[in-house]
Formats: structure tokens, C-alpha cells, sequence
């Protein structure tokens, strides 16, 4: 990991522990690709892509190919941890400069793609 990502990705991590999510995978990889951070926060699993950018807002950094792979990277988690039944959801962390913005449900029903 390049080691501007792996700063982001350090931020996010302790930004989403300060609000109270416990991490239970970092760079997890599957066949359609990595997610960046698994958590587990009031009974959700939630998969996270941490995007950072100094030159333009790093919201912009994903694509509908990205969030397409994220979803069936994410149901390949779910499947080999076995936790099929459990509610899931896919935020975004975007790091502008050092501004942090935290989108939840992105994939969801008014999310950024839903």
C-alpha cells in the first residue's frame, strides 16, 4: 500500500474507533477486489473505502465499477465468516486535506449510488 493510503487509512481506522466501531478486518481481499476496513458497530457489519486526495474532493475517487466489486467483495465476507444474517451496510470515508467526511450507506437507499 502506498503510503499516503496507508496514512488515510490509519485516520480512518482511529476516527471509526473513537465513534465507537469495533474493526474486525483491514485490506481484506477477495477475487473482485480489497475492502479497505470491516467494522461492526450497533449490531452492522459495515464495509468501508477510504478514499484521500489532496488535489480534489476524494468522494470523486469512486466509481460505480468500484462500488460494484466492493458489493461482491463484501458478500464474499459475509459468506466465509458466516455472518449471511446479519444487517450490513457501505460507508465511505473521504480525506480532503485533513478534512474528514464519513457517508453512511453509500450503496443504500438514498446513498451516493442507491
Amino acid at each position: 500500500m502506498k503510503e499516503k493510503g496507508k496514512r488515510a487509512e490509519e485516520e480512518a481506522i482511529a476516527y471509526l474507533k473513537r465513534k465507537g466501531y469495533s474493526i474486525l478486518e483491514r485490506n481484506y481481499f477477495t477475487r473482485f477486489g480489497e475492502i479497505d476496513v470491516v467494522a461492526k458497530k450497533d449490531g452492522f457489519i459495515v464495509f468501508i473505502e477510504v478514499k484521500s486526495s489532496e488535489a480534489w474532493d476524494a468522494e470523486y475517487n469512486i466509481t460505480l465499477h468500484k462500488a460494484k466489486k466492493l458489493y461482491k467483495a463484501a458478500m464474499v465476507y459475509l459468506s466465509r465468516k458466516g455472518f449471511v444474517d446479519l444487517p450490513f451496510r457501505f460507508d465511505l470515508i473521504a480525506i480532503n486535506g485533513g478534512n474528514l467526511n464519513h457517508y453512511e450507506n453509500i450503496l443504500g437507499e438514498g446513498g451516493v449510488f442507491g
